[in-house]
């Protein structure tokens, strides 16, 4: 807190403070969603061109990264629950 009363953006108790946490999960689950989606475009690529056990790749990729979105939808839904 400034001397005269004021308070810095990410302090305690401020709005920015708690959006803080929502935007780096926000970013967090989009890197994660890339890197699995990523995956398992060129797992499935790979089994299209012939090379070995890419199917086995892709589909751990494409497992992942549909249970990445489950969770994330819960999460959502969750996070929507606890605003009102």
């Amino acid at each position: 807190m400034h001397a005269d009363g004021t308070m810095d953006p990410l302090e305690r108790g401020t709005v920015q403070r708690g959006q803080l946490r929502s935007r780096v999960s926000d970013i967090a689950w989009t890197g994660v969603f890339v890197i699995l989606g990523a995956w398992a475009l060129l797992g499935a690529v790979g089994a299209a061109m012939g090379f070995a056990n890419s199917w086995v790749y892709a589909a751990a990729a494409s497992a992942l990264l549909f249970i990445a979105v489950v969770v994330r939808a819960s999460a959502l839904r969750d996070r929507a629950r606890r605003r009102i």
